[in-house]
C-alpha cells in the first residue's frame, strides 16, 4: 500500500511539474492584465469612458459619489449601464459635506476633482487597479478650473509621488482633447446605449432639454449627426 501511494504521489508530481509552464502562463497573464476604476456620473462622458475601457479588455471597477442633491436619475443610469454591460465591482461612496449642487451654476462644487480623484487613487491602490479614469473632455476646462488639463496632470503628479506602493496609480483622462460631439461619435462606434445616460441639471422624469447641460448634449448630438435615443 505504501508502495501504491508513493507511486501514486511521484506520478502527480510529475504531471505538475509538466504542467508548470502552461500553470505560469496563465498566472502572469491573469497578474498582468490591466484594471480601470472609473468614475461614473451617468452622463454621456463618463458612459464612453467606461466602454472605452471595455474595448482595452482591461479589468473593470466602477465609483460613484453620493452626496445631498445628487439625482435620483442620475443614479438609475449608473446603475442601468452597470447592470447592462454585468459589471460586479461597482462601488458608491457618500461625501454628507458637499452642499447641494445648484443647476444655475452648473452643478459647480468646490475642489470636486480634488476630492473625487484623491478618493478614487485610495481606493484603486486598495482594489488594485493600474488607473483612474475620467470622462473630461476640452470644454471641461474653460467651465471649470478644476478640470483644466494643467490641473488634471499636476494631480497626477502628485497622487503618483505620495504612495508607498511599487506601482503608484495612474490618471487616465482619455478624451482630454475631444469636443463633446467626437465623444459621442465614439460612444456611437462603442455601441454605446445613449438611452440610459443622464445630462440633465434637474432631476425629472425627463430631460427639460433648457438647462446647459441639456442644450450641450443636443447640441453635441446634432454636431455628431447622431440622433439622440433621448428625442426620438
Amino acid at each position: 500500500l505504501l508502495r501504491l501511494g508513493s507511486k501514486s504521489l511521484h506520478c502527480r508530481s510529475k504531471a505538475l511539474i509538466a504542467q508548470a509552464p502552461s500553470l505560469l502562463v496563465e498566472f502572469f497573464m491573469v497578474s498582468s492584465k490591466k484594471k480601470g476604476l472609473v468614475l461614473l456620473s451617468g452622463g454621456i462622458d463618463s458612459t464612453v469612458t467606461l466602454w472605452w475601457v471595455l474595448k482595452k479588455g482591461w479589468q473593470l471597477s466602477t465609483l460613484t459619489f453620493l452626496y445631498p442633491g445628487r439625482k435620483k436619475r442620475e443614479l438609475w443610469a449608473m446603475d442601468k449601464l452597470c447592470s447592462k454591460i454585468k459589471n460586479k465591482e461597482n462601488f458608491k461612496v457618500t461625501l454628507p459635506f458637499i452642499d447641494f449642487p445648484r443647476p444655475e451654476q452648473e452643478g459647480y462644487i468646490p475642489q470636486k476633482n480634488l476630492i473625487y480623484y484623491g478618493v478614487a487613487a485610495s481606493l484603486a491602490e486598495k482594489i488594485g487597479a493600474h488607473f483612474v479614469l475620467g470622462g473630461h473632455h476640452k470644454r471641461d476646462g474653460q467651465l471649470f478650473p478644476d478640470a483644466e488639463k494643467k490641473y488634471l496632470l499636476e494631480l497626477n503628479r502628485l497622487i503618483g509621488s505620495g504612495t508607498r506602493s511599487y506601482r503608484a496609480v495612474e490618471l487616465k483622462f482619455p478624451f482630454l482633447k475631444y469636443s463633446k460631439e467626437k465623444i459621442i461619435q465614439l460612444g456611437a462606434q462603442y455601441g454605446v446605449p445613449y438611452e440610459y445616460t443622464w445630462s440633465c441639471s434637474h432631476d425629472k422624469a425627463k430631460h427639460c432639454w433648457e438647462c446647459i447641460s441639456c442644450l450641450e448634449r443636443k447640441n453635441g448630438f446634432q454636431k455628431a449627426r447622431i440622433l439622440d435615443p433621448l428625442l426620438s
